[in-house]
C-alpha cells in the first residue's frame, strides 16, 4: 500500500493528467473538502462535481509541482502538509498563472483521504478566465 504522503502525490498527478474521476476515487465516499474560506464540501460524488465544474471551463492544463512533504501521525488518520506550486494554463486565453498553494490531506489506514483542505491565491486565475471566457 502507498504511504499517505505517495497517496496525495498520486492525487495531483492524476489531475494534472485530466483524470479527475481517478483523482477522486482516491478520496472516501464521505470525505470533506474545503477551498480557502469556503463551506466544506460533502462526499466524493460532490467533490468531483464541484472540481469539474471549477477547473474544465477555466484550466487547459493543470500542474502540481510538490515543493515539500511532510506526513504526521494523527490517531486515525495521518496529516500529509504539502507545498506546492501550482500553475494554471488558461483554456481561452492560454496565460500562465502559478501559485502557491498548501494542501491539508488526512489519510485514513485504507488509503483513502477523509478530509483535505486548500488554501492558495487563485485571484489571478479568475480575473483570467471573467477577462476571456466566452458569455
Amino acid at each position: 500500500m502507498p504511504t499517505p504522503l505517495e497517496t496525495v502525490r498520486t492525487y495531483y498527478a492524476l489531475i494534472d493528467a485530466g483524470d479527475l474521476d481517478g483523482a477522486f476515487d482516491l478520496f472516501d465516499e464521505n470525505a470533506t473538502v474545503r477551498f480557502g474560506d469556503k463551506d466544506p464540501i460533502v462526499g466524493r460524488e460532490a467533490i468531483t462535481e464541484h472540481v469539474k465544474n471549477m477547473v474544465l471551463p477555466v484550466a487547459k492544463e493543470i500542474e502540481h509541482r510538490v515543493v515539500s512533504g511532510y506526513e504526521v501521525e494523527t490517531g486515525d488518520t495521518t496529516t500529509v502538509i504539502c507545498e506546492a506550486v501550482v500553475t494554471y494554463t488558461m483554456l481561452h486565453s492560454g496565460n500562465v498563472h502559478p501559485h502557491n498553494a498548501v494542501t491539508i490531506s488526512e489519510v485514513n489506514a485504507d488509503g483513502h483521504i477523509v478530509r483535505q483542505r486548500n488554501v492558495g491565491n487563485l485571484g489571478p486565475v479568475i480575473a483570467d478566465h471573467k477577462a476571456h471566457a466566452p458569455n
